[in-house]
C-alpha cells in the first residue's frame, strides 16, 4: 500500500516539472469613498500565506507558484472579498475595493468540498460559520450551540454530551472532521462526544447532504468541518487572550494562543480549559452530575517556500464529563464541579502532517494522520467504591495522496485515501465495543468546470473498499469477518441566473456500512442492553438537492429543498425484552429510510447599521411503512434583530446589539417510544464592543442566553425521560484581548 501511494504521488509531481511562480500587488480601498484601508489583510489560505496593506493601502505578495489561487481580502467591519488570480511569471496587480459589511457573503473559500472553491462554485451545499459567529455564541456547549444554523441540530444529554445532527441523521452517519481529519473517538453513541473545542478553530464549514465521495463511509447525512487558524502573516508575532465566564454553571473558560512568521518558517501554541458546575434548569433545579471539565493544547508548525509548503499539528484534548443517569442520580446532592464518579473520563491525541508541492500547474498533496483515543467510565454500582469498569484505546492512522491539476479555470483532483484502525480492551469488566481490526482504501475522481464565471458544474466517484475483522473473544462467542465494496457518486450544478440569483443543484449517492457496535455489540451499555447483528447489509442513499438563492445589498433570500432516501436503514430500537439484570433489550435493526424537507433564510438589510434575520426549517423523517424515524429534531423558526454602531472614536470602536429567537414547533408525530413534546420559545441577548489601546484590540462581549428562563425541553434531549429540562438563564461575559 505505501508503494502505491509513493507511486501515484512521484507519479503526479513527474507529470509536469516545471515550476514558474509570479508576484501579486495591488491597493485595497473603501468601495465608496475610495480612501485607502491600511493594515487589511491578504491571505491565501491553500498557501498558508498572507501579508498586511501597508498606510496607504498597498500589498506585495512574492513568490506566487503559477496557476489559480483564491486570495481572502479583509478588513474590520467590512466583508471579506475573495478574488480569483492566475497567473504563470512577472507581475499581477490588483485594484481592490471592499464594502461595508452585511450579514452574508456567498464568496467565501471553502476547502471542504474537495479543492479550494468559493461557495458559489461548489454544487455541494456548504456553510460556514466564521470566527465572529463562534465567539458570539455565548453558550456552555459549542456542539449545542451550532443548532442556530437551520438543519443542524444537537441531540444531547446535558451541556457537556451532544452529538451534531445534519437533515435528521446524526452518530455513524455524520462526520467531524478537525482540519479536515475524520475525528475517531468512539461515536457510535448519542453518549459519546466528539473530543474537539472552538479554541484556535477559524471558522467551522458545514456539507449539508451526502459527503461520502470525500470521505467515505459515515457521510451519509453530511459533515462538520472544524478549520484551524491561520499563521501569523510573515514578520509578526501574534498573541491573544480569551477568558469567559457562564453564572448558570459558574463555568470558566480561557484559553491563550501565540503565533509568529519569522520568515518562511511559522509556528503557534494554544492552551485551554473549560470547567462547568451541574448546570440549573428553568425550574432553578440543578442537574445532577451534568458537570463536565476538559483542557486541550494545540501546537502547530511549519515550513512555506515557493515550491512546497509543509505543516504539522498537534491536538491534546481530555475531557471528563458526568453522566446524568438514573444510578447516578439519587447518589449526587450538591451541585459541584469535580467528577467524582459515573463519569467518563476521554483523552484524544492528534498528530497531522500536511504536506504540499507545487509543479507547473498540478498541487499534489501527502497528507498523513495519527490518533489515539482512550475512553474510560468510573462508576460506583455499589454506590459505595469506584470502578474504572470500561478502558477502551483506539488507533487510527489514516493518510491521502492527491494531486490537482488546473487547466484554465477548470480542475481535476485525484485521490487516494486510506485508514487502519484497531481497538484494545484493558481487563476491565465491561468491553463495550470488542478488540478489532479495520482497514480501508479509495481512489477518488472529482472534475470542476467553470465556463465564464457563471455556470460551475462538479463531478465525482468514488470506489471503497473496507476490512473488518473482529476477533474471537468474551463478548464475541464467533469471530465476525466482513469485507465492503461501494461506489459513491456526485454531480451538481451552480448557475448565476443574474448577477443578484444563484441556483444549485446537486445528486448524490453515499454509503455506510455498519458500524463495530452494530455489528457486534452484545452486553450493556448505560441504562440499556444493546444487542447488533452481524448479517447487517450496508447503507445506500441517494439524495438530491435543489436551492436558490438571492443576494443584493439590502436583502438576501434562499430556499433549499432536499429528498434522501436511505436503502437499508441502521438504527437501534427497543424491544418487549428484558437482560438477566433487568435491563431493556434494545437491538440494532434496518428499514428503508425516506428524510425529506425544506430550509429557508431570509435577510433584510434597511440601514448600514441595521439587520433583520428569519430563517426556518422543515424536515419529516419516515420508515417504509410511514412510520416516524427516531431521534427527529423539532421544525424550528429562528429570528434576529442586530444592530451595529461604527465609532470611530479614540479608544471606542465597533459597538453591536443583537436580539435572538428561536421557535420550536409542537412534535407531535414522533417515533413509537418516544413521547410528544411541546412547543418553546427561548430568546438571547448579546453585546459586543471593541475597543483600541496602544494599537491593541479588546473585545468585551456580554450574552444572556435564556433571558426569560424559559422552562423547557428539546425533543431530541435524553434528558426528557428523566424529567430534566433545558439550561435556565444564563449570562456569558467574555473578554478578547489581541496583541
Amino acid at each position: 500500500m505505501k508503494k502505491i501511494i509513493i507511486t501515484v504521488f512521484i507519479c503526479a509531481i513527474a507529470m509536469n516539472s516545471a515550476f514558474t511562480q509570479f508576484d501579486i500587488t495591488g491597493v485595497i480601498r473603501d468601495s465608496k469613498t475610495k480612501e485607502p484601508l491600511p493594515n487589511a489583510g491578504i491571505y491565501i489560505q491553500e498557501l498558508s500565506k498572507g501579508t498586511v496593506a501597508d498606510g496607504e493601502g498597498k500589498f506585495i505578495l512574492k513568490n506566487i507558484p503559477s496557476g489559480n489561487h483564491k486570495i481572502k481580502f479583509s478588513y474590520l467591519g467590512y466583508s471579506d472579498e475573495v478574488k480569483e488570480v492566475q497567473g504563470n511569471s512577472g507581475l499581477v496587480s490588483l485594484d481592490i475595493s471592499l464594502n461595508p459589511e452585511s450579514s452574508f457573503c456567498l464568496n467565501q473559500v471553502v476547502i471542504t468540498g474537495g479543492t479550494y472553491s468559493t461557495q458559489d462554485e461548489t454544487a455541494i451545499k456548504i456553510e460556514t460559520l466564521n470566527k465572529k459567529d463562534i465567539e458570539g455564541f455565548g453558550g456552555v456547549s459549542l456542539i449545542k450551540d451550532l443548532s442556530r444554523i437551520p438543519g443542524i441540530d444537537a441531540v444531547s444529554k446535558g451541556n457537556g454530551i451532544a452529538t451534531p445532527i445534519i437533515r435528521g441523521l446524526s452518530t455513524n452517519n455524520i462526520l467531524v472532521l478537525n482540519n479536515g481529519v475524520k475525528m475517531q473517538n468512539f461515536q457510535f453513541s448519542v453518549n459519546h462526544p466528539y473530543l474537539i473545542d472552538e479554541f484556535g478553530v477559524e471558522k467551522i464549514e458545514v456539507v449539508k447532504g451526502p459527503a461520502s465521495l470525500l470521505f467515505g463511509s459515515n457521510a451519509v447525512g453530511g459533515a462538520l468541518n472544524f478549520i484551524k487558524e491561520s499563521p501569523a502573516t510573515k514578520g509578526a508575532i501574534k498573541t491573544d487572550i480569551n477568558m469567559n465566564y457562564n453564572t448558570n454553571t459558574q463555568g470558566i473558560i480561557t484559553n491563550v494562543g501565540v503565533k509568529a512568521t519569522p520568515g518562511n518558517f511559522f509556528y503557534g501554541v494554544r492552551a485551554g480549559l473549560k470547567s462547568h458546575r451541574d448546570y440549573t434548569d428553568g425550574e432553578g433545579r440543578f442537574v445532577p452530575n451534568s458537570r463536565f471539565n476538559n483542557q486541550s493544547f494545540k501546537a502547530f508548525t511549519g515550513y512555506n517556500t515557493k515550491k512546497f509548503t509543509s505543516k504539522i499539528f498537534f491536538d491534546y484534548n481530555k475531557m471528563k464529563l458526568g453522566l446524568t443517569v438514573p444510578p447516578a442520580i439519587k447518589l449526587f446532592k450538591e451541585n459541584s464541579r469535580k467528577n467524582e464518579f459515573w463519569y467518563q473520563d476521554l483523552s484524544n491525541i492528534l498528530i497531522s502532517s500536511k504536506n504540499v508541492f507545487y509543479a507547473g500547474n498540478f498541487r499534489n498533496e501527502l497528507n498523513v494522520n495519527y490518533q489515539t483515543n482512550n475512553r474510560k467510565l468510573f462508576e460506583n454500582p455499589d454506590g459505595k467504591e469506584v470502578f474504572n469498569t470500561v478502558d477502551m484505546l483506539l488507533n487510527t492512522l489514516t493518510y491521502e495522496a492527491k494531486t490537482t491539476k488546473t487547466f484554465g479555470r477548470n480542475k481535476f483532483v485525484f485521490a487516494i485515501q486510506g485508514l487502519s484502525q484497531s481497538n484494545k480492551n484493558s481487563d476491565v469488566p465491561e468491553h463495550v465495543l470488542p478488540d478489532f481490526k479495520l482497514d480501508d482504501i479509495a481512489g477518488v475522481g472529482i472534475l470542476q468546470l467553470n465556463y465564464k464565471k457563471k455556470i460551475h458544474a462538479q463531478f465525482g466517484v468514488r470506489y471503497d473498499i473496507r476490512k473488518i475483522n473482529i476477533y474471537k473473544q468474551e463478548t464475541v462467542k464467533t469471530p465476525i469477518k466482513k469485507n465492503f465494496q461501494n461506489i459513491s457518486f456526485s454531480m451538481g450544478l451552480t448557475a448565476d441566473i443574474s448577477k443578484h440569483i444563484l441556483l444549485r443543484s446537486n445528486v448524490a449517492s453515499g454509503f455506510r456500512t455498519p458500524s463495530i457496535a452494530e455489528l457486534s455489540q452484545d452486553g450493556g451499555h448505560g441504562a440499556r442492553f444493546e444487542v447488533g447483528d452481524p448479517t447487517l447489509e450496508p447503507q445506500r442513499n441517494i439524495e438530491g438537492d435543489l436551492s436558490m438563492h438571492y443576494h443584493s445589498r439590502k436583502s438576501i433570500f434562499e430556499i433549499s429543498g432536499f429528498y434522501n432516501k436511505i436503502n437499508n436503514y441502521i438504527y437501534l430500537t427497543p424491544t418487549d425484552k428484558t437482560s438477566l439484570h433487568g435491563l431493556p433489550v434494545y437491538e440494532y435493526t434496518q428499514d428503508i429510510a425516506n428524510l425529506y424537507g425544506i430550509e429557508t433564510n431570509f435577510g433584510y438589510f434597511p440601514l448600514k447599521w441595521l439587520k433583520f434575520n428569519l430563517a426556518y426549517n422543515f424536515l419529516v423523517a419516515k420508515k417504509q411503512d410511514n412510520s416516524y424515524l427516531p431521534l427527529i429534531p423539532q421544525n424550528k423558526l429562528r429570528s434576529s434583530i442586530s444592530v451595529t454602531m461604527p465609532l470611530n472614536k479614540k479608544y471606542l470602536k465597533d459597538l453591536s446589539f443583537e436580539i435572538e429567537g428561536i421557535h420550536a414547533f409542537e412534535k407531535n408525530k414522533y417515533h413509537w417510544a418516544e413521547t410528544s413534546t411541546p412547543a418553546y420559545s427561548v430568546f438571547n441577548l448579546s453585546f459586543v464592543q471593541s475597543m483600541i489601546f496602544n494599537r491593541n484590540t479588546v473585545k468585551i462581549n456580554a450574552k444572556i442566553n435564556n433571558v426569560l428562563n424559559t422552562t423547557y425541553i428539546d425533543h431530541i434531549s435524553t434528558l426528557k425521560g428523566l424529567g430534566y429540562y433545558e439550561i435556565g438563564r444564563n449570562v456569558n461575559i467574555g473578554v478578547k484581548i489581541l496583541l
